[in-house]
């Protein structure tokens, strides 16, 4: 159920889709379809979503009109047209039906007033049967109004009466049976069951119409079987956007900003150089910190250190900001992204969350490898496939990223297809990364460049780097 909503400040940009809340106001359980009114303008706009987390009101259509900061707003519900038409129509049929019951056949213009305040006795309560149909006992058969005997009620039955299976000349008769439901035996009820499998590769035959569950360990995927295809049951429990901060990004603020301030953060390289009072923190770890500052002017750089890793939440004395949302302005921080040096960019990366309580990003596979030794090649029609041919230097090697990337977690999927001998995936040159022979695998590096490489002697083969992925454990705060 939803109700008419007050707001008392409200923000929202021209041509954006996304209305802030700023007051303490709650939005939660506004409907889909509601008519948003903001102060200064007659005509409403319509809400498509509603985000209770975040404080926002998402539009179905981008705010036509100037910029509005700080101005009130109603919400006002709106149900569905076909709800409503389909109440009118049934009461106009109950009405039809109350004139019908009252008037018998007259129509609506010949009831009186004085049938519908003087009701018939009949009209106010259940009805006897004598009110309905009269005495029951002028009606009823002889044999009902006491216990029958035998013969009032059985008689007899002639020859031709009889079914035909009934032999009345030998004086024998025959039951008939009702027919007899034969049980499926357990070896047919057990081949109902689904059969589970493992399998290293996404099918592509038809199951024929065989209950079949095949489950890629690899992967993480589970494949069920209907009739003709299959099915790829979705693994993914949530997703959500990081702001990954390299070396050089950060928040400038438009004022100097003095008081407490609060973040929580994921260090990934530099612990927690860059943020206010560099504070020495744990990398690959979630942490919340606070401290005061005074005439801050940006949030990821610190006395020429700079922050890199995630900043998830931002907690200033009057306002804060969860960075979940791909935008370069965030109006609650009076702050926008800025660079020391390079170019700037989006840091937002979009990531899912699985049952094994990490999140993993999109797949961030280069097009372009960031080096690529002499005896390694790139398919010129598929950027995934590579070959190598007797790689046996320590920097006959393939790197995918530059070095701002050495401290990043990963999970890769990698299909060797041919490998003559064991090849390392990451710099360290040691187990679990290392490719075995040609199989699937999955490696999950920890803080560690990837860099595919001999482990002793030259290696040729080739394979397919299906994805790769930054891996980040689910925060526990």
């Amino acid at each position: 159920m939803s109700y008419i909503r007050d707001f008392t400040s409200v923000t929202v940009n021209q041509n954006e889709y996304v209305v802030q809340i700023n007051a303490g106001d709650s939005n939660f359980s506004v409907k889909e379809n509601s008519q948003l009114f903001i102060e200064g303008y007659t005509i409403p706009v319509t809400i498509v979503e509603s985000d209770s987390n975040a404080r926002t009101l998402t539009l179905d259509k981008p705010w036509p009109h100037a910029n509005v900061d700080g101005v009130s707003a109603r919400v006002v519900p709106l149900g569905d047209p076909d709800t409503y038409l389909t109440a009118v129509e049934a009461n106009r049929a109950a009405y039809e039906a109350f004139v019908e019951a009252a008037a018998g056949s007259g129509s609506v213009d010949e009831i009186s007033w004085g049938i519908i305040i003087d009701p018939p006795t009949t009209a106010t309560q259940w009805p006897t049967w004598v009110q309905v149909q009269g005495d029951i006992n002028e009606v009823l058969p002889e044999t009902a109004k006491r216990f029958p005997n035998f013969p009032e009620i059985g008689g007899k039955v002639s020859v031709d009466q009889l079914p035909d299976d009934i032999d009345t000349d030998n004086k024998r008769t025959q039951a008939l049976s009702p027919p007899v439901r034969q049980n499926q035996s357990l070896t047919h009820i057990l081949s109902d069951y689904p059969t589970l499998k493992k399998t290293e590769v996404l099918p592509e035959d038809s199951p024929n119409n065989e209950p079949q569950i095949r489950y890629d360990d690899v992967r993480g995927l589970v494949h069920v079987s209907l009739t003709d295809r299959w099915v790829t049951m979705p693994t993914v429990i949530g997703s959500r956007k990081f702001a990954i901060f390299p070396r050089g990004t950060f928040i400038r603020l438009n004022s100097a900003y003095s008081g407490g301030i609060k973040l929580r953060v994921y260090p990934m390289g530099a612990g927690g150089n860059g943020l206010p009072g560099n504070p020495t923190l744990a990398n690959h770890q979630w942490h919340e910190y606070e401290t005061t500052v005074t005439d801050l002017y940006k949030i990821g750089e610190f006395s020429s250190e700079y922050f890199e890793g995630i900043i998830d939440y931002v907690e200033l004395d009057n306002s804060w900001a969860t960075l979940d949302a791909d935008r370069s302005y965030y109006r609650s921080l009076n702050g926008y992204f800025d660079v020391a040096f390079g170019t700037l960019k989006s840091p937002f990366r979009t990531f899912y969350q699985k049952a094994d309580g990490y999140w993993y990003s999109e797949d961030i596979t280069p097009q372009t490898p960031n080096y690529m030794g002499l005896s390694w090649t790139q398919d010129p029609n598929n950027y995934r496939n590579y070959s190598v041919d007797d790689a046996s230097g320590s920097t006959d090697a393939l790197k995918f990223f530059g070095d701002d990337y050495d401290e990043y977690s990963f999970e890769i999927i990698l299909v060797v297809h041919a490998m003559n001998r064991h090849m390392a995936v990451t710099i360290s040159n040691s187990a679990p990364n290392i490719v075995y022979e040609a199989e699937p695998y999955r490696f999950l590096t920890d803080a560690e460049r990837i860099y595919f490489k001999r482990r002793n002697n030259g290696i040729t083969g080739s394979m397919t780097v299906e994805s790769i992925k930054i891996r980040i454990p689910v925060s526990e705060y």
